[in-house]
This record gives C-alpha cells, sequence and structure tokens, in this order.
C-alpha cells in the first residue's frame, strides 16, 4: 500500500487534473504549454525571535501548495517542491533586536544561508509581520507569508488564505503589479483568484524566461533522472505534471506515481 505521502500527491494531482480553471481566461492552455518551475518550501521556526516562527507542518505545505497550483493552472504554470524545509530562521537576535525599527525589509535577514539558491523560487512561512505576505524587491527568492493571514472572502473565491497569499506573491515575482478588482488574484487582500488574459500572458512571459523553467517533457525527462537517482525531488515533478490538463505527460507521471 503506498504512504499517506504518497496517497496525498495522487489524489491533488488528480483534483487538480479534472478542476476547471480559476475563473479568468478565456482560452484554456494546453498540457503541452504548461511551464513547470521547482520553489523551495521554507518553514520557519524560531526561539529567540517568537514571532519569526511558524507552526507549519509539510502536510500543510503540500496541501498549499496544491491548491496555488490549482490557481497557477489558468495561466499554465505549475511548481514543484523542490524541498519542504523546517528550518531554524537566520539572525534572530538581530531580527528581534530591531524592534520598532524593524520593516520589512528586514526579513531578508532571516533567511537561511545554507538553503538559499538562486536556481529557484523561494516562499518563506513565518508567524507574524503587518502584511499578510510580501514579495521583496519583485524577486523570486524573496516571498515571505505570515502563517496568520486573513483575508475578506468574496463570491467565488479560494477557501483557504494561505494559499491565495502565496499565490498573489508568486504574481508579483512574475512582474504582476496589484489590480483592485475584488475578485483578481491580484487585488489586495481578497480571496480573488481570477487573472485577465493579460495577466497571463505577461505571467507566462516571466516565468518562461527563467533559465530553470521547464517544459512538460522536460521535467518529464529531469523527474526519470532524479529517481534513478533516489531524489525526492522526482515524486514532486511527477504529482506537478500528473496535474496538467490531459497529454501523454500526464499520463506516464501519474503511471510512475502509481504503487
Amino acid at each position: 500500500m503506498p504512504s499517506a505521502s504518497i496517497r496525498l500527491i495522487i489524489a491533488v494531482a488528480a483534483a487538480l487534473a479534472l478542476a476547471p480553471l480559476a475563473g479568468g481566461a478565456q482560452t484554456a492552455i494546453g498540457a503541452a504549454d504548461f511551464r513547470l518551475l521547482p520553489l523551495r518550501i521554507h518553514l520557519l521556526r524560531a526561539r529567540e525571535a517568537p514571532e519569526l516562527g511558524c507552526a507549519l507542518q509539510e502536510t500543510d505545505a503540500r496541501r498549499i501548495l496544491g491548491k496555488v497550483n490549482g490557481i497557477w493552472r489558468q495561466a499554465g504554470i505549475q511548481f514543484y517542491a523542490d524541498a519542504i524545509q523546517p528550518e531554524d530562521a537566520a539572525n534572530q537576535a538581530l531580527y528581534r533586536g530591531l524592534g520598532d525599527n524593524r520593516t520589512e525589509a528586514h526579513l531578508r535577514l532571516v533567511r537561511p544561508r545554507e538553503s538559499q539558491s538562486d536556481a529557484l523560487f523561494h516562499v518563506y512561512y513565518l508567524g507574524e509581520m503587518r502584511p499578510n505576505g510580501i514579495c521583496l524587491a519583485a524577486s523570486y527568492q524573496l516571498l515571505f507569508v505570515k502563517e496568520t493571514a486573513r483575508l475578506y472572502k468574496v463570491t467565488g473565491g479560494i477557501d483557504e488564505d494561505l494559499p491565495r497569499v502565496t499565490a498573489h506573491e508568486i504574481g508579483h515575482a512574475l512582474r504582476l503589479p496589484h489590480r483592485q478588482d475584488t475578485f483578481n488574484l491580484m487585488a489586495s487582500g481578497t480571496t480573488g483568484t481570477r487573472l485577465n488574459d493579460a495577466e497571463i500572458a505577461a505571467a507566462r512571459e516571466a516565468a518562461e524566461a527563467f533559465p530553470f523553467s521547464l517544459e512538460p517533457e522536460e521535467a518529464l525527462a529531469l523527474a526519470d533522472r532524479l529517481k534513478t537517482e533516489g531524489k525526492p525531488q522526482a515524486k514532486q515533478i511527477y504529482a506537478a505534471l500528473a496535474g496538467l490538463p490531459g497529454g501523454e505527460v500526464a499520463k506516464a507521471a501519474r503511471e510512475r506515481m502509481a504503487p
């Protein structure tokens, strides 16, 4: 019998494959035109600066990522977890000592050096900060989301706040500005998830420009290689591919995930 984590991944992938797009797009994007991007999820822990520490676990991170992919599916963009890392925040005493002089820009200080990389997206989950989330300098390496995020519920919006905040900050890393349409993903503070065609085109252009962006067949080949090397990332790539809207690559990924 497959492990609980594998069963969860298969269930999420199947749901994404059958789910309708998250609204807004006028033309569905074919499976072959999807792009996959690696994402490292950091679950910060902090004894010296309790406001930095979050209580999220790996199962929470996988659920959040599944819903993030459900949102970004309308743009033909999917993310796979390169790693999910519970880890101690860096420079905790310094961060706490800044007190009232502290700004969101100081969040740069708390990123553990050992897990940084410029070859993938990074999202850091922490306990408390003023905004629900922030993408510093529009950088794909500097996405921060607080676990206590709260949003205004709108008709047709997503049922959970953290995936929407995460997807919104990813939007900034894909060069999308705020747009104050209540039901739009880039609106501030709501559960809306829609993107219009112009936003989808801009986000796809940004995604394709990353040197680590993969087409589905490239991602499948990478997953197959990682699987032979015994690397856990293979399972995450297969899960992202299995959620594509049909096609031979999605079928192959689901077959490789089967027990």
